[in-house]
């Protein structure tokens, strides 16, 4: 690994750790209580091409807490994604969350998530480091589950930024194709309430290890640290979890030539 992909990864990583620093700089005075416990996430994550700028996307999660004894959450987000530029990306789409009580600061019922979200991904490369950015804007209707029917809704919007890098660890392969690590830490920022401010809510660092399986897959293991927010309740809880993903992507559509 050169000085350039070295420098390139810290200052990703650096970026990551300060992410998770609004913990620390909770309400001064006041008395906030943290929770730490472990959870384990599997996810997939599909783009197939149908046109050369076109892309079908779907991804999904299965969330578990205490690594897979208890339930979290299920996360399904089927989209569209337009390539406009080499690198460019844009999208949008809904997203469903069923969310059950979880954790050592578990939610009063049950909750059905219903988004619809826009989104703007760059690419590129700085030396031999692959890096990319999501930028994300979600409009949520959260409502209880109350028995067996769904109570009033409450809306919210979201900002979510993501940076990722990735590069290959050394000359490690399996089956000759490259190992490779990667970082990434994504900021979720809900925007509204009574002061229509814009707050920290979430904080999402990760790191860890993919392997390519062929062209077109690959499975990825790593570490995340999830910190979350619940002002209301003067509370923090940080989820170490495993996240386990399996990545299809399918192979470029030729784009159609200009009409003349």
């Amino acid at each position: 690994m050169n000085r350039f992909t070295a420098r390139t990864l810290r200052s990703l990583l650096v970026g990551a750790v300060a992410g998770l620093t609004p913990r620390l700089h909770a309400q001064p005075g006041a008395e906030w209580i943290t929770r730490e416990q472990d959870a384990l996430w599997v996810g997939a994550f599909l783009e197939q091409p149908v046109t050369g700028r076109t892309n079908l996307w779907f991804d999904g999660s299965w969330r578990r807490m205490d690594f897979g004894a208890r339930p979290q959450q299920l996360l399904l987000r089927p989209g569209v994604l337009v390539t406009v530029a080499p690198g460019v990306k844009i999208g949008g789409g809904v997203t469903y969350v069923a969310t059950a009580p979880y954790g050592r600061l578990p939610l009063a019922s049950p909750n059905r998530d219903m988004r619809t979200w826009q989104t703007l991904q760059l690419a590129h490369k700085a030396g031999a480091v692959d890096v990319s950015h999501r930028f994300l804007l979600e409009q949520r209707w959260i409502r209880p589950l109350l028995g067996d029917s769904l109570g009033p809704a409450t809306y919210g919007n979201r900002i979510r930024y993501r940076a990722r890098g990735q590069t290959p660890i050394g000359r490690a392969t399996i089956g000759g194709r490259p190992l490779y690590g990667f970082i990434w830490d994504e900021l979720l920022m809900p925007v509204g309430g009574v002061a229509q401010q814009l707050t920290i809510g979430q904080n999402r660092a990760t790191a860890g290890v993919g392997v390519p399986l062929s062209k077109t897959t690959r499975v990825e293991v790593a570490y995340m640290n999830l910190y979350n927010a619940y002002p209301s309740r003067r509370a923090n809880e940080v989820n170490h979890t495993v996240w386990l993903s399996w990545h299809y992507t399918g192979a470029p559509r030729p784009v159609a030539a200009a009409s003349r």
